[in-house]
């Protein structure tokens, strides 16, 4: 997803204020481009890289163990099974913490709308939504 902002940002400015912002959320880096907030075990939300007008935030898992857990219940059950408790129990919870740091980043660092006209002409992995 990404969001438009006005004001520019870095990661390292952004950090401290997600952390004040969001108490009961886990912030750290994976890297020096990904900044990962999380809650809990499963629910969580990266953002990536810093660009210029826009912030590239996408839901994922915020351990890795987390998500070395899932490719591993993959390996072992299948597809189906772990995609149903994947669609149902954990893409729910990852949204909400996308959604909520979305909001924070809209009021934070300026407005935009979700599907703008920028945001529509660029690549197809960020236009949807």
């Amino acid at each position: 997803m990404k969001v438009i902002v006005d004001q520019p940002y870095t990661l390292a400015e952004l950090k401290p204020k997600l952390e004040a912002a969001f108490p009961e959320y886990t912030v750290k880096f994976r890297g020096p481009k990904v900044l990962v907030i999380g809650h809990g075990k499963v629910g969580g939300a990266q953002i990536v890289g810093e660009k210029k007008g826009f912030v590239r935030l996408m839901e994922g898992f915020p351990t890795m163990g987390g998500q070395m857990l899932f490719v591993l219940s993959v390996l072992l059950l299948g597809v189906l099974i772990p995609f149903i408790v994947f669609l149902t129990a954990i893409k729910p919870k990852q949204v909400k913490v996308r959604d909520n740091v979305a909001d924070f980043l809209r009021k934070e660092y300026g407005s935009g709308a979700i599907g703008s006209k920028k945001a529509e002409t660029s690549d197809l992995l960020d236009a949807t939504v």
